[in-house]
């Protein structure tokens, strides 16, 4: 009866939605007018920056793509809205996707023990807090919403900056990464508490990796990649694919290449996609077409702390209902996926400034969703 209520309760708010700018030429021409005003001054409020790109796709409304700048410092190409960029953390809704997807074939539940899948000395070493280990208590419901209280193996971007420095080539797997946790030899946090790590989302694929017998890269690619028809997203890029990026920058160092190669294969960071792959990717997650049963997007949904299953929560308004999707921060590259769900509308942005050289991170998406809520 619930969500009888609910789907009648969206509907009714899509259909609003779709009359306020069906009836309204004008008002759909403001409001993408005011996209461009607000995307402009993202980029010169962020100097260091070469370039912005976005994405706004209403229901049955033509998709508003708006790319401003050029490709890198040399000011050779300007940006086409089709280059390659990593994603970061926005790779975490795609693992959950399918570690969800896995629970729902019964080849796992999130609530099993981690230590079912990853040996016990490891797991003692990662949970030890105050003398005591959780090793047999962590699941991997856990670690899909960051409360298992392990550490994040990149040291608040130490690992990053040694690896740039001594191995910037260098591809790690997945073993090398959660070692970088294991040296740290404890818990960040007691099990329970929110603790945001990107060890979780290593775990998760060595998890999904053992059950499926398959790589974590190959697994996305089957599992959602391929389904989708998403043509410019792979979790293993060749090499090659750095000559169709949007640069990356951190001040003036050019990240492009090491960004590229650090994150090969790794589950917590390293998706090569485009905006328009982002934007056909979070459409069929957040409608569902994703998952066999409704009940899992909800429980993917179910927010702790504002996270919930690779999925975080921006806010809750009564003209948009939640606002959710993920952020994703990595050298070179600050970017935004975000799905306003009442009105089914997807936001995808990308600026090749490593976040923290960005002021205002989130100002554009900020200012994006503001616009549409004025406009309603």
């Amino acid at each position: 009866m619930y969500q009888s209520i609910l789907r009648a309760i969206t509907a009714c708010l899509l259909l609003s939605f779709n009359l306020c700018f069906t009836q309204s030429t004008e008002v759909l021409k403001n409001l993408q007018r005011d996209f461009t005003s607000i995307t402009d001054e993202y980029l010169n409020i962020n100097p260091e920056a070469t370039g912005v790109m976005s994405s706004v796709h209403f229901p049955n409304h033509p998709i508003w793509k708006y790319n401003l700048g050029y490709v890198g410092r040399e000011k050779q190409k300007r940006l086409t809205g089709n280059e390659l960029f990593i994603a970061a953390s926005i790779t975490k809704t795609f693992v959950a996707a399918c570690i969800l997807q896995l629970e729902e074939e019964g080849l796992l539940s999130i609530d099993d023990k981690v230590i079912k899948y990853i040996d016990a000395d490891t797991m003692k070493m990662l949970t030890a807090f105050k003398g005591k280990s959780y090793k047999k208590k962590v699941t991997i419901k856990h670690l899909l919403n960051h409360t298992s209280g392990i550490v994040d193996y990149l040291n608040n971007g130490q690992v990053h900056l040694d690896a740039y420095t001594n191995r910037p080539t260098k591809n790690y797997s997945l073993q090398e990464r959660l070692n970088f946790a294991i040296l740290h030899g404890k818990a960040a946090v007691k099990m329970g508490k929110y603790h945001y790590s990107n060890t979780n989302y290593i775990l998760l694929g060595l998890i999904a990796e053992h059950v499926e017998n398959n790589t974590i890269a190959n697994i996305v690619q089957e599992r959602i990649i391929i389904p989708l028809g998403l043509k410019n997203t792979s979790l293993n890029p060749s090499s090659k694919s750095s000559t169709k990026m949007f640069k990356g920058y951190y001040k003036d160092w050019d990240l492009t290449t090491f960004t590229l190669e650090f994150n090969k294969m790794n589950p917590a960071g390293g998706i090569l996609t485009n905006v328009d792959d982002l934007r056909l990717f979070a459409k069929a997650l957040f409608e569902g077409r994703l998952f066999r049963s409704p009940a899992t997007l909800n429980k993917m949904l179910e927010f702790q702390a504002g996270y919930g299953l690779g999925v975080m929560l921006f806010e809750k308004s009564k003209k948009t209902g939640r606002v959710f999707g993920h952020s994703g921060f990595d050298p070179g590259y600050t970017t935004y996926l975000i799905y306003l769900e009442d009105l089914d509308t997807t936001i995808i942005t990308v600026i090749n400034q490593s976040e923290l050289r960005v002021k205002m991170p989130a100002f554009l998406v900020v200012k994006l969703v503001a616009a549409i809520k004025k406009a309603l």
